[in-house]
């Protein structure tokens, strides 16, 4: 595989865009997938900063796809459906981990079909409730790509969030705050780890604190398909249980169905459209 290639999920939001500026900086060509299923809405924001990064980088290093998932989608969610509904009840309302799972099929597909050997997305561990956020959901998934021979990378894991911002907010902010008073304030070094102030460094953002704003949701895909997951997640299972339970239930169910889809991946390498899963590639 070339390994002057990388292939970034990319949504078009802070934490993607600044994944696909520092691979820029170590790659020769930069694919940056956006993917698009039913109940998605204005998939084609994430072109927005596509253009900033070519501004920035060259017009050639950058490839930007924008990739259907509805079929896969379907299947990751529905596949054994009934016994695994019967395993894991509630969990099969986990639609962003689900969701994200599929995109990550694909992108395994994208890298054998186009001989690249290295993937990275935005994943941070700031939002942990969601399961494509989770250190031990992140290592069954780069056990997944390392199967076929790629590099799986989460550049961004361990930078800071903006101080007092939740994931809920973004439903609320409506502007984008001043920059500006970082070099007064006590909690400078903590902004300087954001990947607001990392992209306002390189030009990309005109503030630091744009996660979470008007400007944010112009930027990217919106979806409520989370709603369903808060509810389950906020309104349900974490009344009677820990976080840490929680974790530990949503590794085992996403463990169990990755394992499942890397036996299909693997059918797909040998069988190529010959394959199952292949009916379910879309143009």
């Amino acid at each position: 595989m070339d390994n002057g290639k990388i292939v970034v999920l990319f949504s078009g939001g802070t934490d993607s865009l600044l994944t696909s500026a520092l691979m820029a900086e170590k790659f020769k060509e930069v694919y940056l997938n956006t993917y698009h299923r039913f109940g998605f809405f204005s998939t084609a924001n994430s072109g927005v900063n596509v253009r900033k990064l070519k501004e920035k980088y060259g017009g050639t290093k950058f490839i930007h796809r924008i990739i259907k998932t509805d079929k896969l989608t379907k299947y990751v969610f529905n596949e054994r459906y009934l016994r695994n509904l019967l395993k894991y009840g509630f969990f099969m309302l986990s639609n962003c981990g689900l969701c994200k799972l599929a995109m990550h099929i694909r992108t395994v597909i994208f890298c054998l079909d186009n001989n690249i050997a290295n993937v990275c997305d935005g994943a941070n561990r700031n939002m942990r409730l969601f399961p494509d956020q989770m250190k031990n959901v992140l290592k069954e998934l780069g056990k997944m790509y390392a199967r076929f021979g790629i590099n799986y990378m989460n550049p961004v894991f361990d930078l800071e969030y903006p101080e007092g911002l939740d994931y809920a907010d973004r439903l609320h902010l409506d502007r984008v705050l001043p920059a500006g008073g970082e070099k007064d304030s006590p909690d400078a070094g903590k902004k300087k780890r954001t990947a607001g102030y990392k992209l306002c460094e390189l030009g990309l953002m005109p503030s630091e604190n744009v996660k979470g704003t008007e400007l944010d949701r112009k930027m990217q895909p919106r979806c409520f398909g989370f709603i369903l997951s808060n509810i389950f997640i906020n309104g349900y299972y974490l009344h009677d249980h820990t976080y840490e339970e929680y974790e530990k239930a949503t590794v085992k169910f996403q463990k169990e169905k990755i394992e499942f889809f890397i036996r299909l991946l693997d059918e797909y390498a040998q069988k190529g459209k010959k394959s199952r899963i292949a009916r379910l590639i879309e143009d």
